[in-house]
């Protein structure tokens, strides 16, 4: 091109439409990200999709009506995996994040997943970990058979002793696979190297979770419960040389609960458990009692006039002694379970209970600076009566 004011124009225009172009897609970008956010969901349900308006205003309306709109959901930490390639000493590690969690969940116009959730768990150092946040997914069937995978991202905030409790926020992706019932999920944690896998049941309650019980329901008359049962108790304590160092054993509990409405309930327990403790120089076996005192508040959710699910947390009180050595702990505690009521007096009761339990100086063979960081986890079944 030889008349050089034209070539100029040319240029000119060309990086005109290149810059245009590029602001186009990533105006399209921010637009299809905000549409994932709380504030999407009210600019999706108005049919007005692009047209955001006030972004905080929206999300403040958009997480309201999630809460509204949205159903109950039960979730239930299941495993977390140390691979090899990131944890040389894997075995050292907890797998097992014995927790509790609940949620709100919408699906939205366009078949997506909005929750938002709470839940606290045992982390890879047995210590509670709390997380609170939001969820979005993308959902696709599987064919006609009820199931779906999806996929999408977590944005959380948790805090955990091993960064001074401080909290953190967590942007993670998140996948899928389940029913619009129950659910798993997996993630990966950069920060720690770790795949987090979690468990969800939904309860269609959107209706109803904000009425009056119906006359049919046993907690329309009964607020009251006393009950106990028996159980098997998971003991881990952490242990970096010698995970196997307490044995799992058989545990008893008691407690009374009362229910406040349709969905609270406090709950007051006791809790005993006898377990072998290899210490000191020969490693040798020794009993010890281990006893737990508790009160929780719970949330429940109707899943039928006669069942419930419920999560819960709270503060314990345990002893760990033996013939010669005693010390105490006062340490968070969680739990998980359903409740069924056989007739208008007669409950049944199936639970996970976790607390944190840390003692010092209570094995022998150690001295004061020894922490045993206890792990209990009560599987139980009860029998309660309610009145």
């Amino acid at each position: 091109m030889k008349n050089p004011i034209l070539k100029t124009l040319v240029i000119t225009m060309a990086s005109a439409l290149i810059g245009m172009s590029t602001q186009a897609q990533a105006n399209t970008l921010l637009d299809a990200v905000i549409d994932t956010t709380p504030a999407g969901y009210v600019s999706a349900s108005a049919d007005r999709p692009g047209d955001f308006g006030s972004f905080w205003q929206d999300s403040v309306n958009g997480a309201k009506a999630i809460m509204k709109d949205g159903n109950s959901i039960w979730i239930v930490p299941t495993y977390t995996n140390h691979p090899t390639w990131a944890w040389d000493k894997r075995h050292e590690e907890n797998g097992y994040p014995f927790g509790m969690g609940l949620g709100r969940q919408v699906i939205d116009s366009r078949g997506n997943e909005r929750t938002f959730f709470v839940t606290s768990f045992v982390d890879s150092n047995y210590r509670m970990e709390p997380m609170v946040g939001y969820q979005w997914l993308a959902r696709w069937p599987i064919s006609n058979t009820g199931f779906h995978v999806g996929a999408g991202y977590l944005a959380g905030l948790t805090m955990r002793g091993d960064y001074m409790w401080l909290p953190c926020p967590l942007p993670l992706p998140v996948a899928k696979v389940g029913t619009d019932t129950v659910s798993f999920y997996g993630t990966y944690i950069p920060f720690t190297h770790v795949f987090f896998f979690y468990s969800t049941i939904t309860i269609d309650d959107q209706k109803r979770r904000d009425l009056p019980l119906p006359a049919s329901s046993p907690w329309n008359s009964a607020e009251n419960m006393i009950y106990g049962g028996w159980g098997y108790t998971y003991m881990d304590n952490g242990e970096e040389y010698s995970p196997t160092t307490v044995k799992n054993d058989q545990s008893w509990h008691v407690g009374m609960r009362h229910y406040s409405g349709r969905h609270w309930a406090t709950d007051v327990s006791y809790r005993r458990s006898t377990h072998g403790v290899r210490s000191g120089a020969n490693f040798e076996r020794k009993n010890y009692r281990f006893e737990t005192w508790a009160i929780q508040l719970q949330y429940n959710i109707d899943v039928l006039d006669h069942l419930r699910l419920y999560a819960g947390g709270g503060v314990g009180y345990s002893q760990m002694k033996n013939q010669n050595r005693k010390d105490d702990s006062v340490h968070p505690v969680l739990s998980l379970g359903t409740t069924y009521a056989v007739t208008k007096n007669l409950f049944v009761n199936a639970e996970m209970f976790t607390s944190f339990a840390r003692f010092k100086g209570t094995v022998e063979g150690r001295d004061d600076s020894y922490l045993f960081t206890a792990m209990p986890t009560d599987f139980t079944v009860s029998v309660g009566w309610a009145f």
